[in-house]
């Protein structure tokens, strides 16, 4: 994605972007901004690689940056416009699997594998099976969790309460004694 700022002079925006003319037959930079010399004349042209900036025009491109983007005069909350530059070869892409979901539904179409209605219907009982299944003994193991800790403290409460007879059998000892 390429960003040029919008709003401002092509040949400001050439500047700006570090694309700098031929000035050899100009006296001055505003000269080549102006388009004429300071005497009044015009301006010879001075080009810059005849690159067309024509897609910087285009409105439905142009877009408000949220944050500074790469490439020079493109600041944040800046007005510029955008434009989409091919980095590699065109790929020729065929559909071959639809599923529902996000690998992890069923599949809805498939380029290579039929199946009749039975099958799928016997596919989907089987996954709702499986999933019946997982819930199951998803339950059983939070049940199995829940009665370990149950167990555990039940164990810590009885030997509190040895602790605290033994503790209470030695001070009657040392008070007797």
């Amino acid at each position: 994605i390429k960003a040029t700022p919008v709003g401002v002079n092509r040949k400001v925006r050439r500047l700006i972007q570090a694309k700098i003319p031929n000035l050899s037959k100009l006296d001055d930079v505003a000269d080549y901004i102006s388009g004429q010399t300071t005497s009044g004349s015009p301006a010879p042209a001075a080009t810059s690689g005849g690159m067309s900036d024509s897609e910087a025009e285009d409105e439905t491109s142009h877009v408000v940056l949220a944050q500074k983007y790469t490439g020079r005069g493109n600041a944040a909350s800046q007005k510029s416009a955008l434009k989409l530059v091919e980095l590699g070869p065109r790929l020729r892409l065929k559909l071959t699997k639809v599923e529902r979901g996000l690998a992890a539904g069923d599949v809805m179409y498939h380029a290579y594998i039929k199946k009749s209605a039975s099958e799928v219907k016997k596919q989907r009982a089987k996954i709702e099976r499986e999933a019946f299944e997982k819930k199951r003994r998803r339950e059983e193991q939070e049940a199995n969790v829940e009665r370990k800790k149950q167990e555990k403290e039940e164990k810590r409460e009885v030997k509190r309460q040895r602790k605290e007879e033994r503790e209470k059998a030695a001070m009657d000892e040392l008070r007797r004694g």
